[in-house]
Order: C-alpha cells, then structure tokens, then sequence
C-alpha cells in the first residue's frame, strides 16, 4: 500500500504570512502538491484547506504541521481531531522546538500532544485577556474601538476647499491630519 506525505500551514489573518511554515514543509519533503493551507483563525474549524487535507488522507499516511496550534486553538477540538486521525491510522509529525511523530507513539507522545495542546489554549486565552484589557483601556481613555468609521471624503475636500486648514479639518472630522493629507492627495491624483 502506497503512503504520501501531506502538509498543513495555516495563518490567522490574510495579512499574515504563511513562508516559515511552507519551508518547514518543503524541508520536511512534503510535495508542494499536497501542501494545503487557510488565512483563517484557528479557533475557526471550517476551513476550506484543512478540510481538503483531511479529505485527502488515508491510513498510512503522514500529516506534518509546523505547530500544533496551526491545527487550531481549541484544545478539544484538535485533540478530537488528533485521535481521529489515529483512529484512521493517519501519522502526525508536529514541527517546533521539539518535534511529536505519531509514528514512534507512546506514552511520551501522547502527553505531549495533549500538553501542547494545553499550551495552545492558553495563549488563545491570553490573547483574548489582552484585546479585552487593551479596548477597556481604550475606551476608558474616550478612545475609539475595532474597526474605523467611514469617512465622509467629499465633506473634508469641500472644507479644504474652502479654505480651512488641514489641523481644523481634522478636528472637525476626528481623523487625523495624515488622513486629511492622504485624502487630499488622492483627490489630486
């Protein structure tokens, strides 16, 4: 029975990059044509690449990720996962300062699947600690919060075009003075 060697890379944001992780793949010999990656947050386990990849395997084959939390950030939902796959008879090798291969198995592998797991909550839920402290800051501070509101382009060229200067368009408009240069400038162009 033939086995290939699949590889999974997922980043949280679009903005994100998915490079370390696709060399750690290409390092490990992973085929770029069983590469499959997401832009998409880990806490989220519909995704379209990490679906596809799981499509993909069967019993014997090998499944490397660079991290354990590139899987996803809840840790009973990878660990379901993972003891899926085991069920499948599908390998796990898990990249980072210390590599898991589910090939070799055991007890020592089992708890550090399940302690890297842990560790992976944990810094999901650090993180959301630290958004919510920061926007409380924010906020406390009479400071806006998440995404900008649109700005009203056309109501900052006609006061500029009236004269007004570029400090008191800014305060009119609550945007900042690069904003109004920026829209300015865009306006000429």
């Amino acid at each position: 029975m033939t086995t290939y060697e699949y590889g999974y890379a997922r980043v949280s944001t679009t903005a994100q990059d998915l490079k370390r992780q696709l060399d750690w793949l290409a390092s490990q010999g992973v085929p770029v044509e069983r590469t499959y990656a997401d832009k998409k947050t880990g806490s989220d386990f519909e995704r379209e690449g990490l679906a596809s990849v799981l499509a993909q395997l069967r019993s014997g084959d090998v499944l490397y990720v660079a991290s354990l939390d590139r899987l996803g950030r809840t840790m009973h939902k990878v660990l379901a996962l993972i003891a899926e796959l085991r069920e499948k008879g599908i390998h796990l090798v898990i990249g980072g300062a210390m590599v898991i291969d589910t090939r070799v198995g055991g007890p020592a592998t089992d708890m550090a699947l399940l302690m890297l797991g842990t560790f992976a909550e944990m810094e999901l839920i650090f993180q959301r600690e630290r958004r919510a402290s920061a926007r409380a800051s924010r906020e406390s501070s009479g400071k806006s919060w998440g995404r900008p509101r649109e700005i009203d382009r056309e109501a900052v060229l006609a006061d500029l075009n009236d004269g007004m200067s570029v400090m008191k368009v800014a305060a009119k408009h609550k945007i900042g003075r690069a904003t109004v240069f920026r829209i300015k400038g865009e306006a000429k162009s």
